[in-house]
């Protein structure tokens, strides 16, 4: 849940009223739309990565959304911006379909736990920063929250250029190849990777045999033949899923409790969460990170240092006590008009709730399913996203 899916949630009144939208259908689009192509792009964006590297993707991706989402900012009818909103979801989706696996790239299994934190705490900021970004549209236009993501985009961009590298080893490996190949020593030779010695194969980006459409086919197949055939990903995605859709549901309706009959001195400080509560989410995402880690090790270690992917579920169910608690206080609060810090209060432990549980799920699938981890991941993407983009709409 980038920051751009969420941040024009307190924005959604202001495009209806310019486009004379009447369909509160379409009001939510402009939300959850987005949503859709980014859980999607991984299904097609992923198998690119096996053949150019993670780094090609990600950097390409990042400057079509940045362009989508500016143009976003121009659009002169609800059309185009429902049009870019789905161009800016699909470019969004590089770093979703790279994430994960570069994590995997990088860090041994006994170490994921924070990394994996970081990666999946984008949804907790997402939505406390588009809770804030409704000062954007309070003291400017609904256009500026366009506006505002492609600067923070191009400064991203300009130092992911210095500073990323590729991780993914087959890409490394053929590289080196082709440069040893250039060698007037080795001009001429059939030259094998030591992952191609080991796995008595040709890599992705070596093989003459393997084409594009191949490796679509496999790899978008294999995640929904994954979804379809493997009981303990179908359970996790819809239970992943329906915890996404819930927490879009909150984005969509959230600005609505925070409406008239309030005082005015309470709707000036209601489109941000208080600072305290703002913090809570991420620092439980750091907190879970650690302790996951040491939890891990700790079961490891009995099991004669044998490390079992079941040993990243126990916190997912503290984790899921949270969310029904949320959404009680949150509903209640909202129907009451209590005062303002207890619907914050409702928001707040569901997004803690779900941050250990995407954290679990992410890191649970890519230990159990190793080198196909990401096909794995890729199915939960599929629900989530379709979750995601239909709560909203109910």
């Amino acid at each position: 849940m980038p920051l751009t899916s969420t941040i024009i949630a307190p924005a959604v009144d202001a495009i209806e009223a310019e486009f004379h939208v009447t369909s509160d259908v379409k009001g939510s689009l402009t939300v959850s739309l987005f949503l859709l192509t980014y859980c999607l792009g991984p299904l097609v964006l992923a198998p690119l990565s096996k053949l150019l590297g993670r780094v090609p993707i990600q950097q390409s991706g990042n400057a079509f959304f940045l362009a989508s989402d500016l143009a976003a900012g121009f659009s002169k009818s609800i059309t185009q911006l429902l049009v870019f909103r789905l161009l800016s979801g699909l470019d969004a989706s590089a770093s979703l379909a790279t994430g994960v696996s570069t994590n995997g790239d990088i860090f041994p299994k006994e170490q994921r736990g924070l990394s994996l934190a970081l990666l999946n705490m984008d949804p907790v900021l997402g939505f406390c920063l588009s809770i804030a970004a409704g000062y954007i549209t309070e003291y400017s236009t609904w256009r500026w929250a366009f506006h505002a993501t492609p600067i923070f985009a191009g400064v991203i961009i300009l130092t992911s250029l210095s500073l990323s590298r590729e991780t993914y080893a087959p890409v490394l490996l053929h590289r080196k190849k082709q440069a040893l190949q250039l060698m007037p020593d080795y001009r001429g030779l059939t030259l094998l990777t030591q992952f191609e010695q080991a796995t008595n194969t040709t890599t992705p980006s070596t093989s003459k045999s393997q084409t594009l459409t191949s490796l679509y086919h496999r790899t978008l197949f294999r995640s929904l033949r994954l979804l379809l055939t493997q009981p303990i990903v179908q359970a996790l995605s819809l239970y992943h899923g329906y915890i996404y859709g819930l927490v879009y549901l909150i984005l969509s309706t959230f600005p609505h409790p925070m409406e008239n009959p309030i005082p005015p001195a309470r709707q000036h400080r209601l489109p941000a969460l208080p600072r305290p509560v703002h913090r809570l989410p991420p620092r439980r995402a750091q907190t879970c990170a650690l302790v996951s880690d040491k939890i891990y090790l700790r079961l490891k270690t009995s099991n004669h240092g044998i490390g079992k992917p079941e040993s990243r579920l126990p916190l997912m169910i503290p984790a899921s006590l949270l969310v029904p608690i949320g959404f009680f206080i949150y509903g209640w609060s909202a129907q009451y008009r209590t005062h303002w810090i207890v619907p914050d209060i409702g928001i707040v432990l569901p997004l803690m709730g779900a941050t250990v549980i995407f954290q679990c799920t992410s890191a649970y699938l890519l230990e159990a399913y190793s080198v196909y981890g990401a096909s794995a991941n890729g199915g939960v993407y599929i629900l989530r996203g379709l979750t995601g983009f239909g709560f909203p709409l109910f």
